[in-house]
């Protein structure tokens, strides 16, 4: 009798652990689960075997080859396409050479009697027989009943209990006559349990069901490939276990070849160590599983846990119901709890820690000392710090989740006075709505009042929280660079980013789960404020000098981004006596984001608009309200350092002796602009919570970037995109001027900047080369390092802060020598990161 194993299976269930080899090949006991079978097989005589393969075939036919090795005989059919289980037999006929056959899975555990089985079909001279089994819960299989000379009357596929007759479930191993073929289509998808036994049942052919005794298990998800290494240690299975098995009272400890165990190693339970394993003295081990090749640091506590090869467990770690794959490391004092899954060859940080049922897919970092709540599938990196420059952000019902948004409204409330009120506003996304409500029940939680505004420009959100009583707010946005990902800005009563040291304690709170929980009587309230955008509307109009802006009466095209910026500019507009070409305009969830090349083709529609209609000015808001780009009456795009340019010479039209705030980042004609003038340039680091700060402490009239961010501290200390919008017109109309004209009499300038890949662990090493390289040259060390290399000619080495880059920016007095400069540079900095010490 031929033998056909079923290899095909993808392991989806069984993922990360799967994600880069087929299910057959998981290892049981530190034998891939297929190997199992072939012993099995083997065992009973049957040794003629044919695989049927599917995903990832070239791992499965490297490890069993010919099947020699194995003592049998290996031949393979590769499945072009998802046949069904019967269909893809089919496709091997010509392999089993006209004889009966018997089919099993190569991703089940058991140690039937398979002579047994194939006796009871010969006896009853089935065409089918299909090996059967009690279980306690047969929803999840096929349940089939028998007549007292084992005929099978009646089965049904995964039945609700309502369907249930029966505990007797179909395992999958089937005994098969030739015969079969004949009822079986070619290259049709054909399965045995939905098409091939419903056919027999109908034609009265012989279908019987053998009841089997002994241990069977389908491993279909990682609760039951947990289960079935405790039966395997429990002695419930029969299956052959590599190594030796030591004589241990109370114990049953197997162990592979060249291991070396300390002697004050304490064993507890059933233990399988592999080969060329390392144990030190003082680790415990505790009904768990280790693969070949493993390292155990001292001190280290592993308990019902599985390692796969090559895992490194460093010292200190505690470790409960984990599963760890091939060529991981978990560096000192880390903790795996409960449940955790990590797959290959990851790296977790000294004294990280990976929440219960976390999954972590393969290659991916943990920084040390951070703790991982959330699955972390697509990202390289899991880093101890909640904040990154964009507040917080991550991957959309990823990484960032409504249950760990809620923990972080938590954290955030537990750091506020208990009692007191946050603003909280979002964009038109359905997501955003679900963070933003998951946020408010964390800060309810901790005894802390939301006053949600709902769809709400950030700009406006930020706007005077103080006024309100608010001690601070947040907001939540798609962000506008990615449109799986979601942002969460968190800010002061001022409206400001929060601070690093504002940061840490929500971080250190989140990381412990340390969070406030009040009584039930002091559990925050939800109230909806009416007035906050008639407010803000009212308090810029007093902001600006609108007389100059009505006498103008101004043409503009605005294109709103689909934000709630709408009803409030818009009425702001109206009261301005200006004739306005509104464009989206209206609420839309998919306008929460731009991808590049639609932003650029929105502003270039505006461009044609202002030219055709002859408007003195094109505007475009971002979907916040927080950042504004410009168009001037010649349909000529003003972006960029450029748009910076324009804005510092309005500014210095209406008020020669300004001070103003921008990043170190920027063009040095700035400087040159405000020497002639008298005015004061204040250089400060290229975040965005910089220049806010600058906007407070500074005492300047306007702070912006090179990416259409303004500030006009007179009326709030956060990028408005909205009020510059008015500024915009104020100082337009006050120039007299059209704006091509003050564009076409800006300075020239020419930067070029650069982002090269540098791992996190050698930027510091180019941080001290740039350092050696800016020895006896004039340096700014505001942020990165600024070295003037010559006149009018300088460049910016700036490490990213949140990913495993550094930024180069480079300045100088012509387009070519920008470039040569540039080429220098990155030069310098490759010599840098590969510089051996």
């Amino acid at each position: 009798m031929n033998a056909v194993i079923m290899a095909g299976g993808f392991g989806t269930r069984l993922r990360p652990i799967t994600c880069n080899i087929p299910k057959p090949m998981v290892p049981v006991a530190n034998i891939p689960m297929m190997e199992h079978i072939v012993n099995l097989l083997k065992q009973y005589n049957l040794k003629n075997i044919c695989s049927i393969l599917y995903f990832q075939p070239e791992i499965i036919t490297k490890y069993f080859g010919d099947g020699s090795d194995f003592g049998c005989e290996m031949n393979y059919v590769m499945a072009t396409a998802d046949y069904g289980t019967a269909g893809s037999v089919k496709n091997a006929e010509s392999k089993l050479k006209g004889e009966p056959f018997i089919i099993i899975s190569g991703d089940v555990l058991t140690d039937f009697d398979l002579d047994k089985a194939i006796a009871f079909h010969r006896e009853k001279k089935a065409m089918a027989t299909m090996v059967l089994t009690r279980v306690s819960n047969p929803l999840e299989y096929g349940v089939v009943m028998t007549n007292d000379d084992g005929n099978i009357s009646r089965f049904l596929e995964k039945p609700s209990w309502g369907e249930v007759f029966s505990d007797t479930i179909n395992t999958g191993i089937y005994i098969l006559e030739p015969d079969i073929f004949k009822y079986i289509p070619s290259q049709t998808e054909f399965d045995f349990s939905k098409n091939l036994f419903p056919l027999m049942l109908k034609e009265n052919l012989p279908l019987f069901g053998y009841i089997a005794d002994g241990y069977w298990k389908d491993i279909g998800d990682i609760s039951e490939y947990r289960l079935a290494h405790r039966s395997v240690l429990d002695g419930a299975v029969q299956v052959n276990i590599p190594g030796s098995r030591l004589n241990m009272i109370g114990r049953d400890v197997w162990v592979g070849a060249n291991s070396r165990i300390g002697s004050k190693v304490k064993l507890k339970g059933g233990v399988i160590i592999g080969a060329n394993c390392q144990i030190e003295d003082g680790v415990e081990l505790q009904n768990s599983i280790l693969g070949d090749g493993c390292v155990v640091q001292a001190g280290a506590r592993i308990s019902d846990s599985i390692l796969w090869e090559r895992v490194y467990v460093g010292a200190r770690v505690r470790m409960d119901e984990a599963i760890i794959s091939n060529d991981t490391q978990i560096r000192d004092g880390g903790v795996i709890e409960n449940g955790a899954v990590i797959s290959e060859d990851c790296r977790i940080g000294e004294n990280a820690i990976v929440r219960s049922n976390v999954k972590i897919w393969p290659r991916k970092v943990v920084e040390e000392g951070s703790t991982v709540f959330s699955s972390l599938v697509w990202s390289d990196k899991w880093t101890k710090n909640l904040f990154s420059n964009n507040g917080i952000s991550g991957l959309a019902n990823l990484e960032i989740t409504p249950e760990m948004v809620c923990k972080v409204g938590a954290a955030f409330g537990s750091t506020l006075p208990k009692g007191t009120s946050v603003s909280t506003s979002r964009d038109s996304h359905n997501f955003s709505r679900i963070i933003n409500r998951a946020l408010i029940c964390g800060l309810a939680s901790a005894g802390i009042h939301a006053a949600d505004l709902r769809v709400m420009p950030a700009s406006v959100a930020r706007f005077k929280l103080g006024a309100f009583n608010r001690a601070a707010g947040l907001h939540v946005n798609l962000s506008p660079n990615d449109q799986n990902h979601i942002e969460i800005k968190l800010f002061d009563n001022e409206g400001r980013d929060l601070s690093p040291s504002q940061q840490k304690p929500i971080e250190r709170l989140f990381n412990r789960e340390d969070f406030r929980r009040v009584a039930l009587s002091e559990v925050g309230d939800i109230t909806f404020p009416a007035r906050v955008a008639e407010y803000y509307r009212d308090e810029m109009l007093t902001h600006l000098d609108v007389e100059p802006i009505k006498k103008k009466k101004m043409r503009i095209v605005v294109d709103y981004a689909f934000s709630g910026a709408s009803t409030i500019f818009g009425g702001i507009l109206g009261r301005l006596d200006c004739e306005v070409i509104s464009l989206n305009a209206h609420h839309e969830e998919s306008g929460a984001y731009r991808p590049p090349s639609e932003f650029r083709r929105s502003l270039e529609h505006i461009a044609q608009i202002v030219k055709s209609l002859g408007a003195d000015v094109g505007l475009m808001l971002d979907p916040n309200g927080e950042r504004l780009f410009f168009i001037d009456d010649q349909g000529r795009l003003v972006l960029g350092e450029q748009s910076l340019i324009a804005w510092v010479a309005l500014i210095l039209g209406v008020n020669p002796t300004a001070r103003f705030a921008v990043p170190v980042s920027t063009t040095h004609v700035l400087e040159t602009m405000a020497k002639k003038t008298g005015a004061t340039v204040i250089r400060t680091k290229t975040s965005c919570r910089a220049l806010m700060t600058a906007a407070l402490q500074q005492k300047v009239v306007f702070c912006g970037d090179q990416h259409g961010g303004t500030i006009f501290p007179d009326f709030q200390p956060a990028f408005d995109g909205i009020m510059s919008a008015g500024r915009l017109l104020e100082y337009l109309a006050k120039s007299g001027q059209p704006l091509s004209k003050l564009i076409e009499e800006l300075p020239k300038f020419y930067t070029e900047s650069r982002q090269l890949p540098c791992p996190w662990e050698v930027k510091g090493k180019v941080m001290r080369y740039a350092m050696e390289f800016a020895r006896d040259k004039e340096t700014l060390l505001v942020d990165g390092i600024k070295v003037f290399t010559g006149e009018g000619e300088w460049v910016l080495i700036l490490p990213d802060p949140d990913k495993p880059y550094v930024e180069i920016t480079v300045e100088s007095g012509s387009i070519k020598r920008a470039h040569e400069l540039m080429q220098e540079m990155v030069k310098k900095v490759e010599n840098w990161k590969a510089a051996e010490e």
